[in-house]
């Protein structure tokens, strides 16, 4: 799945993924490919994203919203400063 992770000022991150972890306002979830179409806000913590060649790459994160549509996970975020 194509993962895109946005602050205000540029892309931090737009590649391939197996696997995402995000800290949901409710909770903590995961994202695999073919997930249900989503949309959910972001709360301060990590952003863990295992690449498809095995390698993982982690962002904290102030707040943001997150889609999930159709394989592509799109991450607006806010980061510290």
């Amino acid at each position: 799945m194509q993962v895109k992770l946005i602050t205000p000022e540029k892309i931090l991150f737009e590649g391939d993924a197996s696997y995402v972890q995000v800290c949901g306002a409710q909770g903590e979830f995961g994202i695999l490919p073919n997930h249900a179409p989503f949309i959910s806000t972001l709360r301060e913590g990590n952003i863990s994203i295992n690449l498809a060649g095995g390698d993982t790459k982690e962002f904290h994160v102030v707040s943001g919203v997150a889609e999930i549509n159709d394989n592509n996970v799109t991450l607006l975020v806010e980061v510290p400063a």
